[in-house]
């Protein structure tokens, strides 16, 4: 399994941000330290006095290959020092991440001052010696620290801000609240070979029906196919046509059919390989077959990614409109393996920063200044911890509010105008290029109603998408009319009135705004 180790030097907090972010992720937490005292039946003091650095390094390092063997995913909180062997550090680093914290020597000499006698390295009567043994500890393992690729300021003694950049920084997170179910969810590269490995640490059996569709059942259905059959778990792989034409009940249908022929009873599990499409028909396979059976989505898109993947929505489109018959049903497991943006086609990433750019716009400034900057947004720019950040802004808004009651509406800013256009181009236009007209358009109008309380909103959001390659205005040709019949087809609508999530600067968006179908449709004019 992918552990989590937490390292760095001694008052780095390494216990206290490896349990809440063991707590938050839903995985279990280890302290290395109070396991070795657990199995000797002795104090780190005592271990020292009787062993010796030396004798103490034996049990650290038998207590890490204990650990690390453990069938379920774990955070491992390391002593100081545990990596220091070069065995001990290969033992980590192919089972894990390591996440090293940082802090000022100041702010450590502080910390470990109020944990007076609890760290041999440091005992001294002499406050100053104490002091001059931590300064030498610190520049005897400065280099040692700084070979790590993975690094947190933890000088700040804000948990909560210090766990969130940790989530970002190892792409783990989970969302709980929607029923029973919690997702958890993993970002990294090289995931879809791992998850016979993530099954197996769940626990979950029965046999499982792996969807992908003709642009990914060779290049990662199949894998994922072979990671379940290596596992040893009874899986099947059916392909169905690419493309949001055949997100419709005929596709759904063979997919129940499907469900049959690979057994699938109540203990099953559905995994869907590829992009929204596949997410949103598997998901409601999932929700509807045999009154509902658990999911894994594994998003092989940027836009799938950061949006589709997240929040349990789960829908097939009808003629008349997109995502017209749903349900809420969340996966159980969400796989983003980063290895897969390598294939994307330049469009398609365009398309999934899209709707980055839109959760910068919701509640992560920083986040869309970046995008406003211009800069390299090629696939290799897409690091974890740049998905991990564009995912959180809708993890913690679904975590808010699961069922949409609320704030979750903001995430339907240039969606509106955004779906209707898409629907009305007959899908020429990719999603992430629909809503990115959608964003400015409803920026446009939030000016127009004096709601935007900035002028230039409409034109920081035209800068930050033209630098990405996507359009900004209505295509020539496209009719506005058919444009606001798909307006009043939208499932935001009520009793006639549109309802939406505009902008009113970088940072806030106001929902269930009301807006007449001519005020709307007037942006274009």
């Amino acid at each position: 399994m992918q552990h989590i180790f937490i390292y760095g030097p001694p008052g780095s907090g390494k216990t206290t941000l490896g349990r809440a972010l063991a707590e938050s992720a839903g995985m279990e937490f280890c302290d290395l330290d109070s396991r070795i005292v657990k199995e000797a039946g002795q104090s780190i003091a005592q271990i020292f006095a009787a062993e010796g650095e030396a004798g103490f390094r034996r049990h650290e390092a038998e207590q890490l290959r204990q650990a690390v063997g453990s069938k379920r995913e774990m955070v491992i909180a390391l002593g100081g020092g545990a990596l220091l062997d070069p065995v001990c550090r290969k033992l980590a680093e192919e089972t894990g991440q390591v996440l090293v914290l940082e802090a000022p020597l100041e702010v450590l000499q502080k910390r470990t001052a109020a944990q007076a006698g609890s760290r041999p390295l440091l005992t001294d009567t002499d406050e100053k010696a104490s002091e001059a043994r931590l300064t030498g500890l610190l520049a005897a393992r400065r280099e040692h620290y700084a070979s790590f690729e993975l690094h947190l300021d933890a000088a700040d003694d804000d948990l909560e801000a210090k766990l969130a950049l940790a989530q970002r920084a190892l792409g783990v997170f989970r969302i709980s609240g929607m029923g029973s179910q919690a997702t958890a969810v993993r970002i990294g590269c090289g995931l879809i070979g791992r998850l016979g490995g993530y099954v197996q640490s769940f626990g979950w059996c029965g046999n499982f029906l792996v969807i992908a569709d003709t642009n990914t059942a060779d290049r990662y259905g199949r894998p994922a196919l072979d990671s379940l059959l290596a596992a040893g778990l009874q899986a099947t792989l059916k392909t169905i046509p690419t493309g949001e034409a055949h997100k419709n009940l005929e596709t759904v249908a063979g997919l129940w059919s499907a469900c049959v022929e690979a057994g699938l009873d109540r203990g099953g599990t559905i995994v869907a390989v590829g992009g929204g499409v596949v997410g949103d028909l598997s998901g409601f396979v999932a929700a509807t077959w045999m009154r509902g059976i658990r999911w894994i989505g594994i998003p092989t898109t940027l836009l799938a990614m950061v949006d589709s993947s997240l929040g349990g929505k789960t829908a097939f489109d009808l003629p008349e409109g997109k995502n017209l018959v749903g349900a809420f049903h969340p996966p159980a497991l969400v796989l983003a393996d980063t290895a897969t943006l390598a294939t994307l086609p330049a469009a398609e990433l365009r398309s999934g920063a899209a709707e980055a750019v839109k959760h910068g716009v919701i509640s992560d400034p920083e986040l869309f200044a970046q995008f406003e900057a211009g800069g390299d947004w090629s696939a290799a720019a897409w690091t974890v911890e740049r998905v991990a950040r564009a995912m959180a802004v809708k993890l913690a808004i679904i975590a808010e509010d699961p069922y949409e009651k609320g704030v979750r509406a903001s995430l339907n800013l240039g969606h509106t105008i955004g779906h209707a256009i898409e629907l009305a181009s007959g899908f020429a236009l990719r999603h992430g290029e629909a809503v990115a007209i959608g964003m400015v358009a409803e920026a446009r109008l939030a000016e127009a109603m004096g709601l935007a309380g900035e002028g230039d909103l409409s034109k920081r959001l035209v800068k930050a998408l033209t630098a990405l390659g996507l359009p900004v205005e209505l295509p020539g040709g496209l009719d506005r009319r058919q444009v606001g019949e798909a307006m009043l087809l939208d499932k935001k609508t009520e009793a006639g009135r549109l309802r939406f999530a505009l902008p009113i600067r970088i940072g806030e968006v106001r929902t269930r705004v009301e807006v007449s179908l001519e005020e709307a449709l007037g942006v274009f004019s």
